[in-house]
């Protein structure tokens, strides 16, 4: 009988341990995800400034084929991809005293371009907004002036645009590509002419994973 319970504790500790090996080889630790940061630094060639209400920096958008001309956006090292967000606003010029909205009313379209720093185009973008009021814009810009006036040059509301960043870059630029306008007293007008404002952009970011 002694023979016999020894033989089956025996059998009873080798299962056990086979158990537990196999639960040890079959347990993985977690892979952890990479962790992304988010750069807000940009270079303006045209700083418009700091809106009155949101206090966001604005730039203007301007036609231009390298983004130093325009809005120039630092990637730090990192790897693989990135992402480039921010917000793209039709820029408008509020019209001075009082103006029937009738009179006032504007519509543009803004087209700008995401590039390498080559010039070559990543990706496209586009904003149409309309103005009859103030009440239409996203914020006045402060003035730098003795009477603390808004600047006439104002963003309208804005258009959320998210682009996928290749690998590699250092730095990609927002530039102006064409200004469609229509206003009710002058008519149509279209714009792409290098050196102009044709847009504004603000909250502009790019996630990445550092390396």
């Amino acid at each position: 009988m002694r023979l016999r319970f020894r033989a089956v504790l025996l059998l009873a500790m080798v299962g056990a341990a086979t158990m537990a090996a196999a639960q040890t080889r079959g347990t993985t630790a977690p892979v952890k995800s990479p962790v992304k940061k988010t750069s807000t630094q940009v270079t303006c060639a045209e700083d418009l400034g700091f809106g009155v209400a949101s206090r966001r920096h604005f730039c203007d958008v301007v036609v231009a084929s390298v983004a130093a001309q325009s809005v120039s956006v630092p990637i730090p090292p990192h790897t693989g991809g990135a992402t480039l967000m921010f917000d793209l606003h039709n820029r408008f010029t509020v019209p001075a005293g009082q103006v029937e909205p009738s009179q006032g009313f504007m519509r543009h379209t803004a087209v700008v371009a995401i590039i390498r720093q080559t010039g070559e185009v990543i990706d496209r973008a586009a904003v149409s907004r309309d103005y009859r009021t103030p009440s239409d814009l996203f914020d006045r810009i402060a003035g730098s002036g003795r009477s603390g006036a808004p600047k006439a040059d104002a963003p309208g509301a804005p258009q959320p645009v998210k682009v996928t960043v290749p690998a590699g870059l250092s730095t990609i630029g927002i530039v102006g590509t064409r200004l469609e306008e229509w206003r009710a007293l002058s008519g149509r007008g279209a714009y792409d002419e290098p050196g102009r404002a044709i847009a504004i952009v603000s909250n502009v970011r790019v996630e990445y994973t550092p390396r």
